[in-house]
């Protein structure tokens, strides 16, 4: 018998359907289709992860013929055995859920950080002698420290998502009707939690300010809540968005291609940049120069994020 037809026999023997024999090799079902159909041969890993999984030899499984095996029945999948999550998606996609989440929080307080401290009084400019004004560069160690954190997260969450796609391009639907149930309450907590913790830090806000007298520990606690409010509606949209298994289906095969290539070379135009913004820190440099710095980074590393979160 031909590799195809042993193939499609120890798969039958099984109950085993292309999708899941695909989760089980890392493939797409379309791979498994081509093998059946004598279109193409797996390589010699795919070979030796079939030869574990259906418990033959190599080159019975080549040039053999396995039908005169004695087939082991309570091997073979159930007929009602629900669909489980043999890859690991679910944990996988809730890291990455919380990494994008943290990379928006950081980015949230590096801004409200500059703006907490120009609205407290600390001023963005100083005297730079025959440079004239310069950019104080205190205020900004905050904003460097958003953006640094927000890279590490998304660099973080993006190398690993790309190995995953790459080891399980495909993966079925193993959700329930009550899983998509959760899923939709959780965005919908998540959205009024956010609108809460930004409320609720307001009122901190305007409490601390007014009156205690106390700007800078209002404006504090304001920035502090609405990180945690991105934090917090950023998760639940990607929490929701995790259930939608076709379009992870669709997306994986691409993701190590051009779209790889994209979001990687964003994440090092946006570090190259940050670092360069804190190289400039360090040198008397005119406002308007650093002021066009500052704006490149701004630029690079937004665009790094909505690449990351958009392409991946």
């Amino acid at each position: 018998m031909s590799f195809r037809d042993n193939l499609l026999y120890l798969r039958d023997s099984r109950n085993m359907t292309q999708e899941h024999l695909a989760m089980l090799l890392g493939v797409t079902r379309q791979a498994v289709s081509k093998w059946e159909a004598g279109a193409s041969t797996p390589d010699m890993d795919k070979l030796v992860r079939l030869c574990e999984i259906f418990e033959v030899d190599l080159d019975e499984l080549i040039r053999g013929d396995v039908t005169v095996r004695t087939v082991d029945q309570t091997l073979a999948i159930p007929d009602d055995a629900p669909v489980s999550d043999v890859t690991g998606y679910d944990p996988h996609m809730r890291s990455r859920a919380l990494f994008i989440a943290g990379a928006a929080a950081f980015l949230v307080f590096g801004v409200g950080s500059v703006a907490m401290l120009a609205r407290g009084g600390v001023g963005l400019l100083l005297l730079g002698g025959g440079w004239g004004p310069v950019l104080n560069p205190y205020p900004f160690y905050f904003l460097l420290t958003g953006a640094a954190g927000a890279l590490a997260c998304l660099a973080v969450a993006h190398i690993r998502h790309v190995a995953f796609c790459r080891a399980h391009p495909f993966v079925s639907n193993f959700y329930t009707d009550d899983d998509h149930e959760r899923a939709c309450r959780l965005s919908g907590f998540s959205r009024i939690a956010a609108c809460a913790l930004a409320c609720f830090g307001a009122v901190i806000a305007v409490i601390q300010s007014v009156p205690l007298q106390h700007v800078s520990g209002g404006l504090s606690s304001l920035v502090v809540c609405c990180a945690a409010a991105a934090l917090v509606a950023m998760y639940g949209r990607l929490m929701a968005r995790r259930i939608d298994i076709e379009a992870y289906n669709e997306r994986a095969e691409f993701l190590h291609g051009g779209c790889d290539v994209r979001v990687r070379f964003a994440l090092l135009v946006a570090a190259v940049t940050v670092v360069a913004a804190l190289g400039s820190l360090f040198f008397v440099l005119s406002a308007w120069s650093q002021i066009l710095i500052w704006g490149a980074i701004a630029i690079a590393v937004g665009w790094a994020f909505l690449t990351v979160f958009r392409e991946s």
